[in-house]
This record gives C-alpha cells, structure tokens and sequence, in this order.
C-alpha cells in the first residue's frame, strides 16, 4: 500500500490530546496577547464631535472587522481597554465642523477636524509594545 496515509501515518491515539492542548494552549495566548492580557495595554477612547447625525464605522485593537453606528447623533464617544494593534474611527456623512479624536490613556493621540470632499473624515491610531 503506497497511499499518502500509509507514508504520513496518524499520531498514535496517546499523543492526540496533548498535540490538542497545545494547540490550544498557543491559540490562547495569542488571542489573549492580542487583547493586552500578557502584554501592555491602553485605554483608548475614540471620539466624534460635531452636529446632527453621522454613519460612523470603528475597530478597536484586536479586532477583525469593522463596527458600525448608523444614524448616530453627534457628539458620539466610545471607549475600550485593548493591547496593541490598530484602533480608529471614521465618519460618513459629517457635515462640515465634524471632528474625530482618539485619546490614549487620556492623551489626544490623534485628530482630524476637517472633512474630505466626500465628507468623511477619519482617525487611527497603531499602538505598539514598548
């Protein structure tokens, strides 16, 4: 029999569940360095200012898609404690005088208060290990 199987042979039965938790074991912490559990962390707050109403999409570090606001009424916050990776908010829809902010730690660590052509206007902030 010269099959692929016969060639690469399954692990033995008693070595399964250990190849398993370790496997698990790693995803864990990589999922949880992500989140700021084994590493630093931040507490970021993105912010949107201005008046009426705006569609508004936001991520926060760690995360794999974007959120999204529809119809928010301005002034809009939301905060999170993440650890490091790229956080950032944009705004379509803003209407003139619209600004966004994202504050590290209580630090304004980036603005934007003028928006584009298309009226979006957007900010992002890559928080690294230091």
């Amino acid at each position: 029999m010269n099959s692929a199987v016969s060639r690469f042979p399954l692990l033995p039965r008693v070595a399964r569940p250990a190849l398993l938790a370790s496997i698990a074991t790693l995803l864990a912490a990589t999922t949880l360095t992500g989140c700021g559990l084994f590493g630093k962390n931040w507490d970021v707050k993105l912010e949107v200012t201005g008046t009426g109403q705006a569609d508004i999409g936001y991520n926060f570090s760690g995360e794999t898609g974007q959120r999204k606001a529809t119809g928010e009424s301005l002034p809009w916050t939301v905060s999170q404690n993440v650890g490091f990776g790229f956080n950032g908010v944009t705004v379509l829809r803003a209407q003139p005088g619209t600004a966004c902010r994202v504050y590290v730690d209580g630090k304004l660590r980036e603005s934007q208060d003028k928006p584009d052509a298309q009226g979006i206007v957007s900010c992002s902030v890559n928080l690294q290990d230091e």
